[in-house]
């Protein structure tokens, strides 16, 4: 059984073929699981049928993979999807704008549960097909890609394809079109959302909590919440450097320790002065650092 979605004492767990209610033990929502929150969307479980043939989730496995959210110091990491091998993260290209910086902060979030990330720049529609190429090719955005557009259907069939048969998780920015996405993916299965502010007209289609949802073909994706902000723990030099190629692929540095800000000898620094490495990605990762850093 996976756990498919969670919802105060109950969830839904799925089975393979069909999704089902069960109740949670309470023991197990107590505590942490090496620093992260005991349950996850995308958890194995074990469960038991009790007399009146109510599902009870009595265990859950180790996992393989996760994708987590960081607190603050001392806070435990809550992990919005388990054992999965894809993080999905939706950007779109006006209506919230690009934001490059945010898809750093996902795509070292998702490298740090052993997950590959992968970019869609949805709403493709609202700009010149050659603006949104220019965004990706100008933010130098060190991830596979595709563009697409959740309302009139580009990109959608390619991106079914690539999602099939695998376990994979959609994130992203609140407004980007998860939601959208997934409907075009999906057009037979009710997607569960809610509503947002008013105000500002957006986002009318918001997920309210993580839920997996199984493909035709097989494999699930697990839709989550839109956020305003990724908070990632601590971060090392050398975790914020795997997000940047043209960083991470640089000669040694003459300390090993180096951190590419101040030190001498230091072969980032170098690249960015004679121009090998673009100084926009070296701001990116300058700026990963600095927002770790900050309490």
């Amino acid at each position: 059984m996976i756990l498919a979605q969670m919802f105060g004492p109950s969830a839904l767990v799925w089975d393979g073929v069909t999704i089902l209610p069960a109740a949670l033990d309470p023991k197990l929502k107590k505590g942490t699981r090496r620093g992260q929150s005991v349950l996850a969307v995308g958890d194995e479980v074990e469960t038991e049928r009790g007399q009146d043939g109510a599902l009870s989730i009595t265990a859950v496995a180790e996992r393989r993979t996760y994708l987590a959210r960081f607190g603050g110091e001392g806070q435990e990491a809550q992990v919005i999807a388990a054992n999965v091998e894809r993080a999905v993260i939706i950007s779109s290209a006006d209506e919230p704008p690009f934001r490059p910086a945010v898809v750093d902060r996902w795509a070292l979030l998702a490298r740090r549960g052993g997950l590959i990330p992968f970019l869609v720049l949805n709403k493709i529609d609202l700009v010149p097909l050659e603006a949104a190429e220019q965004m990706i090719e100008e933010a130098a955005v060190p991830l596979s890609h595709m563009l697409g557009s959740a309302l009139i259907g580009t990109g959608m069939e390619a991106l079914r394809d690539s999602i099939q048969g695998t376990a994979s998780v959609f994130v992203g920015h609140s407004g980007v079109g998860k939601s959208s996405i997934l409907r075009r993916l999906l057009p037979d299965t009710p997607i569960v959302t809610g509503e947002v502010s008013g105000k500002t007209g957006k986002g009318k289609h918001t997920t309210t909590s993580a839920r997996l949802y199984p493909l035709p073909g097989g494999g699930h994706v697990i839709d989550t919440p839109g956020v305003r902000s990724v908070s990632l723990g601590n971060v090392s030099a050398s975790e914020a450097a795997e997000v940047f190629p043209e960083i991470r692929d640089v000669g040694p540095c003459r300390f090993a320790t180096c951190t590419h800000r101040t030190e001498p000898g230091c072969a980032v620094l170098a690249g960015v002065k004679d121009g090998s490495i673009p100084e926009g990605v070296y701001a990116r990762y300058r700026k990963l650092l600095l927002e770790a850093e900050v309490p």
